[in-house]
């Protein structure tokens, strides 16, 4: 596993998921996000007691952790049939022409409000559509599975030569990448997203990592395959009574699989001490899944060449919506 480590390490595009499964390690809790959100707390404890006691998630008589377990899960595969079928799902759309941009908080509205405004003047973009880009929402048209397929071309030549009153509006339209989710679209059952939702204002809120699928840039790879399993991962933990949820990240490939869920209280950042429920599930869960296999890392940081032991799982900050 010594080559997934350094894939997972060489990767260039820093994301989500990325920095969830680099971040697994022998610490304390990581945030899941590269740039601090306005407005919450870091998980080194900076403003922590300003929590309000209500939002607790961890109250007395109560825990996040999931039953004990004896071991790791290992996902089944799935059928050929159902990786084909989820390869076909993530592909489509991940690419479309770019219209317009919006990156405020209530982006998703002004992208549906701009929409209704733009097809009435514009009647040939009546199929755009809102779609999720970055941390915003986008007015685009068409969904294709790459930016050089013809007929991405041929709509961005067509979007570009729109023209009204001898000017062409759309001149500066673009093909960009885009979540294979919609903005207006519910998330799935066990997506962590929905645990955020849930939760919206503890600051922070943990989740405990235990695998991820990813392709890691390798374009052999089918990613759909590793939503799949990560989804069915889920449902395998789901069924043997473990709050499992699962995220997944398309601007890296990457899937996660994760269980629990714990306020501030989970690790205290004085006696770098973790609460006795996450204590708990680390014992059921004492390996850091990638691809169904363990993640080896060298047992003396000192000498990478030296012994190896599997990588332990680590509480993840759950990110903002």
């Amino acid at each position: 596993m010594h080559h997934i480590a350094q894939k997972i390490l060489s990767l260039g595009k820093v994301s989500l998921c990325s920095l969830l499964l680099v971040a697994c390690g022998d610490g304390g809790p990581t945030q899941t996000q590269k740039k601090k959100v306005a407005g919450t707390q870091s998980s080194d404890g900076t403003g922590l007691e300003l929590m309000d006691p209500k939002d607790d998630v961890m109250a007395e008589g109560t825990s996040g952790a999931s039953r004990p377990a004896g071991s790791s899960v290992k996902a089944t595969p799935p059928t050929k049939a159902a990786a084909a079928a989820a390869a076909a799902a993530a592909n489509k759309g991940r690419w479309s022409v770019i219209i317009a941009t919006f990156g405020d908080g209530d982006h998703v509205a002004k992208a549906n409000a701009f929409r209704l405004r733009l097809i009435s003047e514009y009647p040939e973009l009546s199929a755009a559509m809102v779609r999720r880009i970055g941390k915003g929402s986008a007015l685009v048209s068409g969904r294709f599975e790459a930016s050089d397929d013809p007929a991405a071309q041929s709509e961005l030549k067509r979007v570009k030569a729109i023209v009204r009153e001898g000017k062409k509006p759309f001149a500066g339209a673009m093909l960009m990448r885009t979540s294979s989710n919609d903005v207006n679209t519910a998330p799935k059952p066990h997506d962590l997203r929905s645990l955020r939702a849930k939760f919206p204002n503890v600051r922070p809120l943990f989740t405990l990592q235990i695998a991820a699928w990813s392709t890691f840039g390798d374009k052999g790879m089918d990613y759909g395959a590793m939503r799949e399993a990560a989804e069915v991962q889920c449902e395998q933990l789901r069924a043997k009574g473990h709050e499992a949820w699962f995220l997944h990240d398309d601007d890296s490939d990457t899937s996660i699989v994760a269980v629990g869920h714990f306020d501030r209280r989970a690790y205290d950042t004085k006696s770098t001490l973790f609460s006795p429920e996450v204590e708990e599930m680390m014992r059921a869960f004492p390996a850091n899944m990638v691809n169904g296999e363990p993640l080896l890392i060298p047992a003396d940081p000192r000498n990478p060449k030296g012994k190896t032991k599997a990588q332990p799982c680590r509480l993840v900050e759950v990110p903002a919506l």
